[in-house]
């Protein structure tokens, strides 16, 4: 199975052996579709996956490894024109607000081009790239997954040392989770 990875940086990859095709989108929604599209485009994976941090809204603990079931984004803000916000239109003016990821999967991630996470958006956790990887997986018709480790907690700061640490402790087992996930569905 060719599964193509996708992360902000090369550390959150480093648990992913040469079995993988790894992509470092940088950081934010807009750099991770366009890399995760031009990666699809020449390696046709079988999946996508986002990995890497994110930050949890209270409900999951630092520490945990999950699968998101869905990503929604904020950062679109249409409603002058009567969509929701968060709701976007494709190209064929249907309105998208969330992406499907893994199906055994109840949480939601909220993926943003901002630190400051939106509370009240009923997400579970949040991140910068997740939905701009699976805006590129979907409009190239590849499925995906979102499997974050969390590093953090949404309106708190970290001491940066420490908080590079636990990443860098956590993102280890980023690979096997990936694979379990993927064998499960």
């Amino acid at each position: 199975m060719r599964i193509l990875v996708a992360a902000s940086d090369k550390a959150e990859l480093a648990s992913f052996g040469d079995g993988y095709i790894k992509v470092v989108t940088g950081v934010g929604p807009v750099l991770a579709a366009a890399a995760v599209a031009a990666a699809a485009a020449v390696h046709h994976p079988d999946i996508i996956v986002s990995t890497g941090s994110a930050g949890s809204m209270g409900s999951l603990a630092v520490g945990d490894i999950v699968s998101f079931g869905s990503v929604i984004s904020l950062d679109a803000d249409l409603t002058a024109y009567g969509l929701k916000r968060g709701e976007t239109l494709l190209a064929n003016h249907r309105r998208v607000s969330s992406f499907s990821l893994d199906p055994n999967s109840s949480l939601v991630l909220s993926s943003s081009s901002s630190f400051a996470a939106v509370r009240g958006d009923h997400a579970d956790a949040a991140d910068m790239e997740a939905y701009g990887v699976a805006a590129a997986a979907f409009l190239s018709g590849f499925p995906c997954l979102a499997v974050k480790a969390i590093t953090d907690i949404v309106g708190e700061k970290p001491e940066m040392r420490e908080y590079l640490a636990l990443r860098k402790r956590l993102v280890g087992s980023l690979a096997q989770k990936v694979d379990e996930i993927i064998s499960s569905i």
